[in-house]
């Protein structure tokens, strides 16, 4: 079989990274700058830092620091909007995933002559849009969603509570792991498990690469080994340099091999109940590779060796039960919360069967994903962490 592997824009990685921005802009051939970011951020001084890179490179720049949490649709029209007011001819993201993904919405949205909720049509159709999105550099502060190296923005369709990717590629990604330091325990850990999260589904989805492959059995070896020591020591600049490493590989290998029923369950659970997307990630990745384990043993065997689990199971069901129960562990150790402890019924969680079964995504898993399978994944979501 032959299979083809890219990767979708350049990466400045390394420790201070964030100070080129103004030189990466000018290569783009930027003049008039609008950056895309948070409160959050902003009073971190995160956003001040392109600031002034831009600025000293002769940029006129644009601020727009309304990001919420899980890019809401109208956040995005309001983006657009400002990009058309100020001619705007660049955009500098600078922010966790939400952040990244209004960015890649707001460069989308603001290249075409359609409105927010024709975009989402058209991305719920699979129908391209006229022109390509407004050039855009992404600058990532969490370790975990890869979203700069991806060509999807996941968008929050307000009005049909759902969760829609849209096309929208960057055009150049700036990795600073600098930015992360001093990231809360919490936030640390629900987005180091999103990055894990990619790379277990970009293994076990039903295109992957030997490209891909690599990044995400070395992803796993990293995230296994440091995301404990970043959770304990938020200054821990090594730690954070393997993590940031370990989410910009996750998103390259996923951009080609594709995330599957994982993610749609994950965006499932983010639309209806509004939990952070790491740990709706999190609680679902262990079904997904019991799941698959019949389909790829092998793979699924070095994932788990790659946590540094011994598994001398040689039947596949076995196997996926052994490192499903290893990742449920690792992940109780590092303080992943269960559904009870969201106040999520056992109910409630397979209410969620009709949302996965209309997700795009669940068609890219290797193991057929029916209502019956999606229920009974559902439920083990919640069953197998009592």
């Amino acid at each position: 079989m032959v299979q083809r592997y890219s990767q979708l824009c350049p990466v400045a990685f390394g420790a201070g990274a964030v100070s080129t921005t103004g030189d990466v802009a000018k290569e783009l051939g930027f003049n008039r700058v609008l950056i895309v970011t948070d409160e959050n951020v902003k009073k971190m001084g995160h956003t001040q830092k392109v600031v002034d890179s831009l600025t000293a490179a002769g940029m006129e720049t644009f601020l727009f620091a309304d990001c919420e949490m899980d890019a809401p649709d109208y956040t995005v029209q309001t983006g657009a909007d400002l990009v058309k007011t100020h001619a705007i001819d660049g955009i500098v993201g600078i922010g966790g995933g939400s952040v990244l993904d209004t960015a890649k919405g707001i460069s989308t949205l603001a290249a075409n002559h359609v409105s927010v909720s024709e975009l989402l049509d058209s991305a719920r159709n699979m129908m391209p849009l006229e022109n390509p999105p407004i050039k855009l550099i992404l600058i990532p502060t969490t370790s975990g969603t890869g979203s700069e190296s991806t060509i999807i923005a996941v968008i929050s369709d307000t009005k049909n509570h759902e969760k829609i990717g849209a096309i929208a590629p960057p055009s150049f990604a700036i990795v600073d792991p600098e930015l992360t330091l001093g990231m809360p325990k919490e936030i640390t850990v629900y987005t180091g498990m999103d990055a894990f999260s990619h790379v277990c589904e970009a293994l076990t989805s039903v295109q992957p690469n030997p490209h891909s492959d690599i990044l995400c059995y070395d992803t796993i070896e990293r995230i296994t080994k440091w995301l404990p020591i970043a959770a304990a020591d938020p200054l821990n600049l090594e730690a954070r340099e393997n993590l940031a490493l370990a989410s910009n590989n996750a998103g390259i290998a996923f951009n080609d091999a594709m995330v599957h029923l994982g993610h749609a369950i994950a965006h499932a659970m983010g639309a209806t109940f509004h939990i952070p997307h790491g740990i709706a990630c999190a609680l679902v990745t262990p079904v997904i590779l019991e799941l698959t384990a019949p389909v790829y043993p092998e793979k699924v065997k070095k994932i788990g060796t790659c946590m540094g689990l011994t598994i001398s199971a040689t039947d596949p069901q076995e196997i996926g039960i052994d490192v499903a129960n290893g990742l449920r562990q690792f992940q109780k150790q590092l303080g992943i919360p269960t559904l009870p402890d969201l106040t999520i019924s056992r109910e409630q969680i397979l209410g969620c069967t009709n949302y996965v079964a209309n997700e795009g995504l669940r068609f890219l898993c290797p193991v057929p994903a029916t209502e019956e399978r999606i229920a009974a994944s559902l439920a083990k979501i919640y069953d197998c962490y009592q």
